[in-house]
């Protein structure tokens, strides 16, 4: 097999694209470019197009090879396609975030509900919160025992 750029519309070619977009040496530019192009033509992928641009590009052989190697690695200790979860770490910190934020909105609610009791009963002293209570169980008895 002579050695040499592989040609766009070849197996080497789709394979060398590929490696270059797992390694992440093509450039933030190149791929907005690129993500244009793909969402412009929603019927038919212009993998032709993708493959020429992105093989245009210049990249260090010895880097590409040390990084398709590096994310080659991590694939296969990912499993595959599947996504990665995220990390404990992570999800403990997301974990008490969520869990100070309910603590601080049922706090809030408390204390809000409280007021609100309490400016009803100061402006009708004859408010009673209890007269719902009482008129549940006498209309439904087994529903609410005493």
């Amino acid at each position: 097999m002579p050695a040499g750029p592989a040609s766009p519309d070849s197996i080497e070619g789709i394979g060398a694209v590929a490696l270059r977009l797992l390694a992440g040496t093509v450039s933030r530019k190149t791929l907005d470019a690129l993500q244009r192009t793909v969402l412009a033509s929603p019927d038919e992928y212009p993998w032709r197009v993708v493959n020429q641009v992105v093989l245009g590009e210049a990249v260090d052989e010895q880097d590409l090879a040390q990084k398709g190697l590096r994310a080659q690695r991590d694939w296969i200790l990912r499993g595959g396609r599947e996504n990665p979860g995220k990390p404990l770490g992570l999800k403990a910190k997301t974990f008490l975030a969520r869990l100070v934020a309910q603590a601080l909105f049922g706090l809030l609610f408390a204390v809000l509900l409280v007021v609100l009791l309490w400016g009803l009963k100061v402006r009708w002293p004859e408010f009673d919160i209890y007269r719902p209570l009482e008129w549940l169980r006498s209309t439904f008895p087994n529903l609410l025992p005493k």
